[in-house]
């Protein structure tokens, strides 16, 4: 959003300042219409892999992922974002929107749907997203609001991270995607400092 945000975005995420700077543009464009989808692993990371979770497409309204574990659906390790531009050079139709994340653990200690600010009001990051006792959730899935986007707002590009949190603080370094306007794509995989068994993840929203 060109009238809210300079090209230096400042993103204040999980209790430490992260200075971030957007792709140049040519021009201001609407970015491609997106979804969004998350994949668990286990072993650090580096194996246990779960089968990665879609939304809907964000011009075709406001949509949940199934739910997201590791290959055995049991403690995942690590968990990582992807950006997933429509096939084809779509873009995204005056749509705002946001991205919510929930955890459960067993099949049943469900926690809150954790949402960022809307991307009109300049994105921003999650509060925990665990289960109901806050520790070591077992399945993960997103979700992607809309609305119409504010008159008078202009949305030119976004990308997303995810920063893994044990023990009620955050540990390791938020993974980011590419920007949309470079493709989009998966982030790394967000681990604590451990890497192993985080008891939730924060999801970051961030737009020009």
């Amino acid at each position: 959003m060109r009238k809210l945000w300079s090209r230096n975005l400042a993103l204040l995420a999980a209790g430490g300042l992260f200075v971030t700077v957007a792709p140049a543009t040519a021009e201001a464009v609407e970015p491609p219409n997106f979804r969004i989808g998350i994949q668990l692993a286990d072993n650090g990371g580096r194996g246990g892999f779960g089968v990665e979770q879609f939304t809907g497409f964000a011009n075709f309204g406001t949509s949940v992922s199934q739910w997201a574990g590791d290959s055995n659906n049991f403690d995942p390790d690590g968990a990582r974002i992807d950006l997933n531009p429509a096939f084809g050079g779509g873009r995204l139709n005056q749509i705002d929107f946001r991205i919510g994340g929930q955890a459960r653990d067993g099949g049943r200690e469900l926690g809150p749907v954790a949402y960022t600010p809307w991307a009109s009001q300049g994105g921003g990051t999650t509060d925990l997203i665990t289960d109901s006792n806050s520790f070591d959730p077992d399945q993960y899935r997103l979700f992607l609001e809309t609305r119409p986007l504010p008159p008078g707002v202009q949305i030119t590009d976004l990308r997303l991270s995810i920063l893994a949190v044990d023990r009620g603080a955050p540990e390791g370094v938020p993974a980011f995607t590419r920007w949309a306007s470079q493709g989009g794509g998966h982030s790394g995989f967000a681990l604590d400092s451990d890497a192993f068994d985080p008891d939730g993840f924060r999801i970051g929203l961030e737009v020009v």
